[in-house]
């Protein structure tokens, strides 16, 4: 198993025509920042002729006047492949970045990068308790400087470092590997959720005790066995056996043991 602190983070950042790939948005900017924990990364972007009009300059201020003359993806993708290769990808809120970067290489007859993207939304839900968890917000808490936000280097400048920072607090000694990296980082999705919130009410329903992993705002899990009251939305009102006391405990922080 490779230890993430060995390896370089690749974080990655498009802009787009749009915000959905699936109705023919395209990219028109990627940028790549890449190093190891510590040191200075190595940094490489590019505008992107998409083929058609810009429909989200007031996001991003790329218009088509900047994208005449520029290369076209697959100009562009060997490039990309080579920043990405043999690191760790890493996006901030990485659905939307991954679903591009598999479109474009699609449309270019190119085989996409395998290496799953790390999510810093999922790992910033897990490290720090904030009312919002918006790129500009953690950039804010960590005072780091985002340069112009919505254009594609700053921004993936802004998230590799975000992303050291969030992992140097999830994983102090450093011994996180990059399998349980991805684990810690990926956000329940909606059936897991569902499965999860309907143990922890049959749970109630028989009025017995559940072993659980709870992950609270540093990142630090802890095992603890807890007496389920009732269900709030995505909350749980639960009696703490390790604290013993009365606790409420977020859904999506709660893995059942066993």
């Amino acid at each position: 198993m490779s230890l993430l602190f060995e390896q370089e983070l690749a974080a990655i950042d498009f802009e787009t025509t749009g915000l959905f790939p699936e109705k023919g948005d395209r990219a028109i900017e990627v940028a790549v920042v890449r190093g190891r924990y510590g040191e200075t990364p190595t940094t490489w972007s590019t505008l992107l002729d998409p083929g058609r009009p810009v429909d989200a300059s007031e996001i991003h201020g790329i218009t088509d006047e900047m994208l005449r003359g520029q290369p076209r993806f697959i100009e562009r993708a060997p490039a990309l492949s080579r920043m990405l290769s043999g690191s760790v990808p890493v996006a901030h809120n990485a659905r939307f970045d991954e679903s591009f970067l598999l479109l474009e290489y699609e449309l270019a007859g190119l085989w996409a990068p395998e290496a799953p993207i790390l999510d810093t939304l999922g790992l910033s839900r897990r490290v720090l308790a904030l009312s919002s968890h918006r790129l500009a917000s953690i950039c804010e808490h960590f005072d780091i400087a985002r340069g112009v936000s919505h254009r594609a280097l700053d921004d993936a400048h802004a998230t590799w470092q975000m992303a050291w920072r969030l992992l140097d607090l999830a994983d102090p000694t450093h011994q996180l590997t990059v399998e349980d990296a991805h684990r810690m980082c990926r956000r329940p999705n909606t059936e897991e959720i569902r499965v999860l919130t309907l143990a922890l009410q049959e749970s109630a329903r028989q009025a017995v005790p559940v072993l659980i992993d709870y992950r609270r705002s540093d990142a630090q899990p802890s095992r603890r066995s807890i007496t389920v009251q009732r269900i709030l939305g995505s909350r749980v009102e639960a009696f703490c056996h390790l604290r013993g006391e009365d606790r409420v405990f977020r859904i999506d922080r709660i893995s059942l043991v066993g």
